[in-house]
């Protein structure tokens, strides 16, 4: 499985990448939408956990340009609880699932597997 952390907070989303880690799942990262929007199209991710926050509304035209580039991505928020309206404009864009914060890894690791073994049974289909 091919996941991408989007978070602009250095250290939180270093210590997701560490957590799934330990969870058996290696991930690709970037604090940047741009790098993150070119990560998407040089690797075949499967996921992308999108950190809410600190992108704002840009986190928006985000979705709406990599969903454009691969179709199938599932989209996971990671959101505070301040970001309630942002959060249901993403949802209606295509975003499969949310996480709030603080992040419960085991949460998220199995919206991952669900997410991915679900664009699998698509493919499969």
């Amino acid at each position: 499985m091919k996941i991408m952390i989007v978070e602009s907070d250095t250290e939180f989303r270093e210590h997701l990448v560490q957590r799934l880690a330990s969870e058996g799942l290696s991930s690709l990262d970037s604090g940047n939408l741009d790098e993150a929007e070119q990560l998407v199209k040089k690797h075949k991710v499967q996921a992308i956990v999108l950190g809410l926050s600190g992108f704002g509304r840009s986190s928006l035209s985000f979705m709406k340009n990599i969903s454009t580039i691969v179709p199938d991505l599932k989209v996971i928020l990671i959101n505070r609880h301040n970001k309630i309206p942002l959060s249901i404009e993403a949802m209606n864009l295509g975003a499969c699932a949310e996480i709030p914060v603080p992040v419960d890894i085991a949460v998220l690791v199995k919206t991952l597997q669900s997410a991915t073994a679900e664009n699998q049974q698509q493919k499969d289909g």
